[in-house]
């Protein structure tokens, strides 16, 4: 596995979020079809939508374009509408790639933190579900983030739609549900580090009695918002407390805090209604177990093949 995290060249400016054609499973499909330095027109001839009036590859160019802004692909010959390959394959080797793209996209500066702060600021709301509504959504991001350009619908779809085929939240009738799929939980801890002598390092093997302020904190910094926006104490967000509480229960994961443990990170209680200090769960360290070969451990992509 290499260590290396190499910054792809001839980036486009285009903000993520404007990339409004890109969708998960194109964004999957096409970046694991990449064997070597390959042709953008035969990508085009394989993955474009038939029409009436012949093959659309407008999406296609753009997800390339977008896997090419997120250092996971760049061209060989320097143009990436001629000939695409991908870079930083061995970093993380077999991670998938919902957990690669979302570490990739939380590695991007300036205003390309967007992407990330997006998810921040939705958090901020400390509610397991935030209204869907546009209007609200961009009311928070007016409050909580400072760019200079519009939040718009697109933008925001885009978003959401993408982060959803990554197992990052969902959308339902009653709004955006902020817990991540286990499955996505579950390569967070297996990629963060157990603790501070440790290397970052994707493996799906045992561990015993990791320090989990430093697995979340990586977490935190490198993959999806886990914490509250809040002072004093360290405190897990409910929607977040809810995923580790479940995988708890299925023994996939063991919380425990030794009486004179340090650095303890706070869980709130499953009813919110009586989440005060009290009755908040401390926990300071976590054992990580076999991950099951359940539905429930599946990204969403993987579930929707699997029902197909």
């Amino acid at each position: 596995m290499s260590s290396t995290y190499t910054s792809a060249s001839n980036k486009p400016d285009k903000l993520l979020t404007g990339f409004i054609s890109v969708r998960a499973p194109e964004l999957k499909h096409i970046y694991g079809s990449l064997q070597g330095p390959t042709s953008v027109s035969e990508i085009t001839s394989k993955f474009g939508r038939p029409t009436s009036d012949g093959i659309k590859t407008e999406h296609i160019e753009e997800t390339i374009r977008f896997l090419n802004a997120v250092d996971l692909a760049e061209s060989p010959s320097g143009d990436i509408r001629d000939t695409v390959q991908k870079i930083n394959e061995d970093h993380f080797e077999g991670l998938p790639f919902e957990a690669r793209l979302l570490y990739h996209c939380n590695q991007q500066k300036g205003r390309q933190q967007h992407f990330t702060d997006l998810h921040h600021a939705l958090m901020s709301e400390e509610r397991r579900v935030v209204s869907a509504d546009r209007d609200d959504v961009r009311t928070i991001l007016k409050r909580e983030t400072d760019y200079d350009f519009s939040w718009t619908n697109e933008k925001i779809d885009m978003w959401v739609t993408l982060c959803e085929g990554l197992g990052l939240i969902s959308e339902t009738d009653d709004g955006i549900v902020m817990s991540p799929c286990r499955a996505l939980m579950y390569c967070a801890f297996s990629l963060a580090p157990a603790n501070s002598d440790a290397e970052v390092g994707y493996d799906t093997g045992s561990i015993e009695d990791g320090e989990f302020r430093h697995i979340l904190d990586w977490i935190h910094e490198n993959l999806f918002t886990v914490y509250l926006k809040r002072s004093g104490a360290l405190r897990v967000h409910p929607a977040i407390a809810d995923v580790l509480r479940n995988m708890e229960d299925g023994g996939v994961l063991s919380l425990s805090a030794p009486g004179d443990a340090k650095n303890e990170v706070k869980l709130p209680p499953p009813n919110l209604g009586e989440d005060r200090r009290g009755n908040r769960r401390s926990v300071t360290h976590v054992s990580i177990h076999s991950c099951p070969d359940e539905t429930a451990y599946q990204y969403p992509l993987n579930q929707f093949l699997i029902h197909q």
